[in-house]
């Protein structure tokens, strides 16, 4: 009998394979708002990871090998929770599969967003509390109509004539910094992404 159940427990079991990697929130032919360089993210990626792997009552917890990857078997008649990375506030993330849907490597793919935005705040603590994303949607609900623009000396005609062409359209308000820092400009940007967003911009700002 025991044997039996043994059986009809493997065969309700399936092995799933994952591999966790990490992408760019920001490709920019402009490198100062990218994210992070390729090298960066490889090394995101190419790292022992830690998996928590939720399945009703069940819990499995493993760590990928040292290019992201884990197997494991679980019950194929129920959905699947994956946790990556739980203990991190940068390097977290959570994904719902259900495992009936499965035909593949499970894709774990990772923004590295968390990281980018933890790192350019404590480079400029007092200009990311001013102008960081939760900021612009409070800024908007609150009636201010606002894109932040950085002047620098090599800027062309073009970029003026598009920023007016924009102030004009969408009647928002201009504010302008000088000599800014590279993390001052990449939390502009997330800035003016969200207020593009609520005022209803579908063009580039900068």
């Amino acid at each position: 009998m025991t044997i039996l159940i043994f059986q009809q427990s493997l065969y309700s079991q399936k092995e799933i394979v994952g591999k966790v990697e990490f992408y760019k929130s920001v490709e920019s032919d402009y490198r100062i708002l990218e994210s992070f360089p390729d090298g960066t993210i490889k090394n995101l990626t190419n790292r022992k990871h830690k998996i928590k792997i939720q399945q009703k009552d069940s819990i499995y917890e493993l760590e990928t090998d040292s290019i992201g990857i884990f197997k494991c078997r679980v019950d194929f008649k129920n959905p699947i929770r994956i946790k990556v990375n739980d203990h991190s506030p940068v390097f977290n993330e959570t994904f719902d599969f259900d495992l009936n849907k499965i035909r593949d490597t499970l894709k774990l793919r990772i923004s590295d967003k968390k990281l980018a935005v933890y790192r350019d705040s404590i480079a400029e603590p007092d200009f990311f509390k001013k102008y960081n994303e939760k900021q612009a949607e409070i800024d908007f609900q609150n009636g201010k109509r606002q894109l932040l623009w950085y002047i620098a000396g090599w800027m062309s005609d073009e970029y003026f004539n598009n920023q007016n062409k924009i102030i004009t359209e969408f009647k928002v308000k201009k504010i302008e910094f000088v000599e800014s820092s590279r993390e001052e400009i990449r939390i502009m940007f997330r800035y003016n992404q969200i207020m593009k967003k609520l005022i209803g911009i579908n063009k580039n700002v900068w």
